[in-house]
């Protein structure tokens, strides 16, 4: 599991978040066995705002200036692609494979934490 800095935007100093889309395991009498971290969003416990993981903000400045090409996934039939050359940042891309046309959030595979199709992490 990737190593998370959580914070509060808003400051609190609290430092307690709760994870939201997090699948718990438990046994037959309810008692907690392990968790998994796959898709989980953190907010503030005190104040509800969704937390910034500046680990994970590291890691991206760094990937960007090793100069990595983004690579997008279209949503409808999983075909691997790069951004536009033209307007590599552009609100809508089409696939040119299904003609299907997608916001470029919803290609990046890191915007999740995970890149597409990695085994699951369990902590």
């Amino acid at each position: 599991m990737a190593q998370l800095d959580l914070h509060c935007p808003n400051g609190c100093g609290e430092g307690l978040f709760e994870a939201l889309n997090a699948q718990v395991l438990v046994d037959r009498a309810g008692r907690y066995v392990r968790h998994r971290v796959d898709g989980v969003t953190y907010v503030c416990a005190t104040c509800q705002t969704v937390a910034v993981d500046l680990a994970a903000t590291a890691r991206e400045l760094r990937r960007g200036e090793a100069g990595n090409a983004e690579t997008l996934r279209c949503p409808s039939c999983g075909l691997e692609m790069l951004p536009p050359e033209d307007d590599p940042r552009a609100a809508v891309v089409e696939c040119p494979a299904c003609e299907t046309r997608f916001a470029i959030e919803e290609g990046m595979l890191h915007l999740h934490g995970r890149g597409f199709g990695e085994e699951s992490e369990e902590a």
